[in-house]
């Protein structure tokens, strides 16, 4: 069984300026940079043939390049924190490119849950054993503003995550490039 998820791996420029802010919160389990991505599709554990025909059916994905906003910070699990993370504007391109992504994993015989679509780049996670204490409200507050340029993520990948004492480890299995969106006519100078 392959337990795998489809994201977004994040521009340097972006995991640069998450990083900085990720490492200022000092509780619970960070994430580390080169694990930052945003979740389009988490497929699961899948025995290898299924796996397979899902990324059959995203070869040759067409879908439009998002650009991506980060825009402030979050918890997800109000009463007790499972997880604080950025958030990511909405953009249409990204509501597209998840839709095209969930289709052609259906396609291939995924069945997946219909779920809300939050877009977001976990930072850290909370447990029993590192659970988040009164600096996270801290971190919040001195964040509040927190934003970073946009930046394009030129392709989504097909990630298996390997769960491991010192957090999950991803390994890329596909890479699935995404179109450049069109860029305006110059007129003449």
């Amino acid at each position: 069984m392959i337990r795998a998820f489809l994201a977004l791996p994040l521009p340097d420029a972006l995991r640069d300026r998450l990083e900085d802010v990720a490492l200022d919160l000092g509780e619970g389990r960070p994430v580390a940079w080169e694990n930052f991505h945003v979740t389009l599709a988490f497929l699961g554990e899948l025995p290898g043939p299924a796996l397979e025909d899902a990324a059959w059916e995203l070869d040759g994905l067409d879908a439009p390049a998002p650009r991506l906003v980060l825009d402030g910070l979050g918890v997800f699990g109000a009463q007790r924190p499972r997880s604080a993370h950025a958030v990511v504007r909405p953009d249409p391109a990204l509501k597209t490119l998840r839709a095209k992504c969930r289709e052609a994993l259906r396609r291939g015989g995924l069945d997946l849950p219909h779920e809300r679509f939050v877009p977001h780049v976990t930072l850290a996670r909370f447990s029993a054993r590192a659970p988040a204490g009164e600096g996270l409200a801290r971190w919040l507050a001195r964040h509040a503003a927190f934003s970073a340029a946009p930046a394009e993520a030129p392709q989504a990948v097909l990630y298996r995550s390997r769960l491991g004492e010192s957090g999950p480890h991803y390994d890329a299995l596909m890479e699935i490039p995404l179109a450049a969106p069109p860029r305006p006519a110059e007129g003449p100078a």
